[in-house]
């Protein structure tokens, strides 16, 4: 990715190996240093984050990216219409993967039973920017014991190595392209719904005030998940985290 340019960006940063592209996107912009649109990323990260401040492991291999977007007049649903250019442009690049390739509210792409990659995004309201973080298992040919049976890549999947660039490019493309139909528009949740991972199971939702199990009924219009908790009885909620299905 060194020497990457996209016309998403006026600003682009690479290392060789990082702890954190959010946590150093963080710190450009406290420091006055990136200033409007700016990509962060790096070859390997050493302490990669993902959603509710849990590790995200970021071996040689994958492509691991922060975007900082400035001025983005969006108040919500960013991470599910980042999930949404990402499945395009993965689907769009490979074909062959678009029918097992799902999208799992609210920031993860599945490939059948595997992650795949996960989506953090994060709003400076005091600095008008939004970080968005994304991680793809790209060229990853082995995990760690803990993530072997539950992470998979793209080039395992399609048995050959695949370009970290036109990845990037392919989902930048998508993402710009669409940027102005979801701030005027909203969050295609039909799209989403037509992708979506947890589609007819029973899960288990964790949220800041109490779990909840019922039958996953996609998502609605302002991105809320959907659950049945008993016959008849949909209940939407907008902030959770998925711990069973």
């Amino acid at each position: 990715m060194q020497g990457y340019r996209h016309r998403l960006f006026d600003e682009n940063y690479f290392f060789k190996k990082i702890n954190s592209t959010n946590t150093k996107a963080n710190k450009l912009i406290k420091d006055g240093i990136a200033t409007g649109n700016f990509l962060v990323a790096a070859a390997e990260q050493s302490g990669g984050l993902g959603r509710n401040k849990n590790g995200w492991e970021s071996p040689l291999g994958g492509l691991w990216l922060t975007a900082g977007m400035y001025g983005l007049t969006v108040e919500s649903n960013l991470t599910l219409f980042t999930g949404n250019c990402i499945h395009k442009a993965l689907c769009a690049l490979y074909p062959e993967l678009a029918e097992k390739l799902k999208i799992k509210w609210p920031n993860d792409l599945y490939y059948e039973e595997r992650k795949l990659c996960g989506i953090l995004v994060t709003a400076i309201p005091a600095k008008k920017y939004h970080l968005l973080g994304i991680g793809v298992d790209t060229n990853i040919l082995e995990f760690s014991e803990a993530l072997e049976d539950i992470a998979t890549s793209l080039q395992l999947e399609l048995e050959r190595e695949v370009s970290n660039q036109d990845v990037a490019s392919a989902i930048f493309d998508v993402f710009a392209n669409e940027l102005p139909d979801f701030i005027e528009k909203g969050l295609d949740s039909k799209y989403f719904n037509q992708h979506a991972f947890l589609t007819n199971r029973q899960i288990e939702l964790d949220t800041d005030f109490a779990s909840y199990t019922g039958l996953y009924k996609g998502i609605n219009s302002k991105g809320a998940i959907l659950l049945e908790l008993k016959q008849g009885m949909i209940q939407p909620f907008y902030a959770g985290s998925v711990v069973k299905y």
